[in-house]
């Protein structure tokens, strides 16, 4: 037992989360250079595991009541998930470096920290520990900029994380009851006797509002654009890709994934297209994006959960690289709105070059990173002659590039002149940039090293003519459609304005709801309230009446009248004795 504690205690997780609680007493360049540190340490923790390795605890040792815990389990999908996530936390901390803000640092490194810890997770305890870390961490970060609108988009973002961990929660309750044990497997949503499995559906919700499934997206929309200038890019990391994780765990296969993943690539098209504040629009990509991912693993073949696992691994990587840029654009000019921005690639080149390349690797241009991911995908799809859901993913492959690929490179650094010439990043920024993009062109010219660490043994040629011609069919045409329709002037144009989504269904009619009801119980207290004090008033009046120093017991008495209770009282005492 000591042995394996002393390892659940090495782990990871654990070692990136106590690294940054350590971090709050430092300044920002010492706690930057114990993060990377701690963070090194871990990652060789990491590369040191064997594949296949599992550490339990026996928590609780009774016969009615054996508790086992795996809180660490090293397999092939954990440890891509757990590596990126270590890739992705030391970005962070080089891009947030400049800035230095203490709570929001430790927020983020702890936030990355339960994200290995959950990806490490071999049972749904241990899962939902980590599981309920990441919405608690995550939450400063939406909260950091301190302003009205980011407190309540946060407040929003932490009531859904935490219904999230409730369902988890439930359903693992329900797992334990029925004596089916907490690990962490595979699992269908009908039962083998027929019937739904609300156990495994619960697991599932929790999984999918973390997933932003649709009708369950907004808030990822709402929060990551109020988060702060790092804290977007932290945001874009783990969350979502944790969710991916744990489905592609717990429910490889499950054909309802690949219906909800296509609709996931489709509808953030239409909403990104419109939108004028780019990070909204690069949040609505990423919706798109991880709606591959749950194609994919809702396919379930070997290939398709290669390619969920290496699109969440470049994913990370390019969105990063995205909100980075976007993050150094509002950093030094006060706003990301495509009205209020064009021309910066005069003063921001550096910036705008990161952009361009991340926005080629979101789009997977050949020799880019997007292009050795998602083409596993695609083919994992079309091997199983699902055409329909291939062409669903064609579009979505087109909307992306219109909308991440054309439109935020165009309108924040080209597009019409706004007249401003704010400086270059900081160095800290582009450094972080600066190796992002390196890793989306170094992964797409040599997909052999992504492909090497991918779950299951890779057979696949990513650079034959039929793919690279079919790609650049899709994104030529995409590229043709996007400036004809700017050149007529029948591109939607960027104007102020807030666009409406599905969560107006439950703010608004629920505000006014909310608002209904605070008056109703207000009215119905005030009623309540003047009843009880008119029967008080009245109750009080007759005490009065009596006791009160006119009232009928203040008046004199003949004596005789007194001597007389005198004696009917002692009389009274004298029976009730000899009755006792």
């Amino acid at each position: 037992m000591t042995g394996e504690l002393a390892a659940v205690l090495m782990s990871p997780g654990a070692v990136v989360i106590v690294t940054a609680l350590v971090g709050v007493v430092l300044g920002p360049t010492a706690r930057a250079g114990l993060y990377l540190a701690g963070l090194a340490l871990s990652a060789a923790i990491l590369l040191g595991y064997e594949k296949g390795l599992t550490v339990s605890l026996t928590m609780i040792d009774a016969p009615f009541l054996n508790l086992t815990l795996t809180p660490l389990r090293v397999d092939g999908l954990s440890f891509i998930f757990a590596l990126i996530f270590h890739i992705a936390a030391a970005l962070n901390v080089i891009y947030a470096w400049r800035i230095g803000d203490r709570v929001q640092d430790v927020s983020g490194l702890a936030y990355a920290g339960a994200a290995i810890g959950g990806a490490l997770a071999g049972d749904l305890m241990t899962l939902f520990i980590f599981w309920e870390l990441t919405a608690i961490a995550s939450a400063f970060l939406v909260f950091a900029p301190g302003t009205p609108q980011s407190y309540a988009a946060g407040m929003r973002y932490l009531v859904v994380q935490i219904l999230s961990g409730l369902f988890l929660l439930g359903g693992l309750s329900m797992f334990a009851a029925d004596g089916r044990g907490l690990a962490f497997e595979a699992m269908t949503l009908m039962r083998d006797g027929g019937g739904l499995d609300l156990a495994a559906l619960a697991i599932f919700l929790a999984f999918g509002v973390k997933a932003a499934f649709p009708f369950l997206h907004m808030w990822l929309q709402d929060s990551y654009p109020q988060a702060s200038v790092t804290g977007s890019v932290v945001l874009s990391a783990f969350t979502t890709k944790l969710a991916v994780y744990a489905l592609a765990r717990g429910f490889p296969g499950e054909d309802p994934l690949i219906y909800i993943g296509a609709a996931m690539t489709v509808f953030p098209v239409f909403f990104a297209l419109i939108e004028n504040n780019l990070r909204k629009v690069l949040a609505y990509s990423l919706n798109n994006q991880v709606g591959f991912m749950v194609c994919a693993v809702g396919v379930g073949t070997e290939l398709a959960i290669n390619g969920a696992a290496a699109h969440a691994f470049v994913h990370i990587i390019y969105k990063a690289l995205l909100f980075m840029s976007m993050g150094a654009v509002l950093y030094r000019t006060g706003t990301v709105k495509a009205t209020e921005l064009g021309g910066l690639y005069r003063t921001m080149p550096a910036t705008t070059v990161f952009c361009i390349i991340g926005a080629m690797s979101i789009s997977a241009f050949p020799l880019f990173s997007g292009f050795v991911a998602k083409s596993l995908t695609m083919s994992a799809v079309g091997y199983e002659g699902m055409f329909f859901i291939w062409l669903v993913l064609l579009f979505a492959s087109a909307g992306v590039l219109e909308h991440s690929g054309i439109k935020i490179p165009y309108f924040a650094f080209f597009g019409h002149d706004s007249g401003k010439r704010p400086k270059e990043a900081p160095p800290q920024m582009l450094i972080a940039m600066g190796i992002a993009a390196a890793l989306c062109i170094g992964v797409g010219v040599f997909p052999g090293a992504l492909y090497s660490i991918l779950p299951y043994e890779v057979k696949y040629e990513p650079y034959t003519a039929d793919h690279v011609i079919t790609q650049m069919q899709l994104l030529m045409f995409a590229i043709l459609a996007f400036a004809l329709l700017v050149r007529f002037k029948l591109y939607p144009a960027e104007i102020p304005s807030t666009n409406l989504d599905v969560d107006w269904f439950y703010r608004v009619p629920g505000r006014a709801f909310l608002g209904w009801a605070s008056g109703a119980s207000r009215a119905t207290w005030n009623a309540l309230w003047g009843i009880a004090t008119a029967r008080m008033h009245a109750l009080l009046e007759r005490i009065y009446a009596v006791h009160g120093p006119e009232g009928q017991l203040a008046r004199s008495w003949p004596i005789g009248f007194m001597a007389l209770w005198t004696a009917i009282l002692l009389g009274f005492v004298l029976v009730l004795s000899f009755l006792a």
